[in-house]
């Protein structure tokens, strides 16, 4: 356990039984922590806005925690609205389905369900990679803003210490399709032989905050139709998790 993070843990708990807020010397001496901790950790706190100050020296929630509380509660929301519409996509076509949500420049599997054609090596629960990787994280990638991904191509593609060979053109040819279809389609980009399909998921505010996504094996029973058909059901199902979340898209 990192202690000081968990003694900046302990000041915004503090603080959230003291709504009308604490002082300095309270915050310390509750906390049995010497001054001088109290006081760094309550300067990195205040730069963040994870709490404000006010005329009288009182120490109090800061509205960073507002975002953070939305961004948890739209999470929270999402998976309850996905959680049966993934299942039951599962249960229809056979195959492995996943819930994925950006974090920064990746994307982090949120829920999966396996299939009878379970491709176990790939997309495990927690997992991140960059958001160019694989279908589910494109459909996410290309309906971001223009400006995130002009920072995404600078700080991801072009940074030669990851070792990307993507160029920025390829990349971007790629996002415009998938902009253009409303669907993702990725071949062997996590293990040979597979195939990957992906659809974005849109809040309230018509951002893109998730996607839903399946894995396939490729075989000669996988025809360009019934490709075209996977294709259909994800966009639909993504289609019906976002009207749930209020989107108007």
């Amino acid at each position: 356990m990192i202690k000081s993070l968990n003694k900046a843990i302990e000041i915004l708990e503090l603080l959230k039984k003291n709504p009308s807020g604490c002082n300095l010397s309270q915050i310390y001496t509750t906390l049995g922590i010497p001054k001088s901790t109290a006081y760094g950790l309550l300067q990195t706190l205040l730069f963040k806005m994870y709490i404000l100050k006010d005329d009288n020296s009182l120490y109090k929630l800061g509205p960073a925690l507002i975002f953070l509380g939305k961004v948890a509660a739209t999470q929270n929301k999402l998976q309850d609205i996905a959680y049966p519409i993934l299942k039951n996509l599962t249960s229809e076509i056979k195959v492995d389905s996943f819930l994925m949500i950006p974090t920064g420049y990746k994307g982090c599997v949120l829920e999966r369900f396996d299939g009878e054609q379970s491709v176990k090596i790939i997309e495990k629960f927690g997992n991140e990679f960059f958001l160019h990787c694989g279908a589910t994280r494109k459909a996410i990638l290309a309906h971001k803003s223009k400006s995130f991904i002009d920072e995404y191509i600078k700080n991801v593609i072009e940074d030669k210490r990851n070792k990307i060979t993507l160029t920025a053109e390829e990349l971007e040819k790629s996002l415009e399709k998938i902009r253009k279809e409303g669907v993702a389609v990725s071949y062997g980009e996590y293990a040979k032989g597979t195939i990957g399909v992906g659809a974005p998921i849109y809040d309230y505010n018509n951002n893109v905050v998730a996607s839903i996504g399946i894995n396939l094996l490729e075989s000669n029973e996988l025809t360009d139709k019934k490709l075209e058909e996977y294709k259909k059901i994800i966009k639909e199902k993504a289609e019906e998790i976002s009207k749930s979340m209020g989107s108007s898209k």
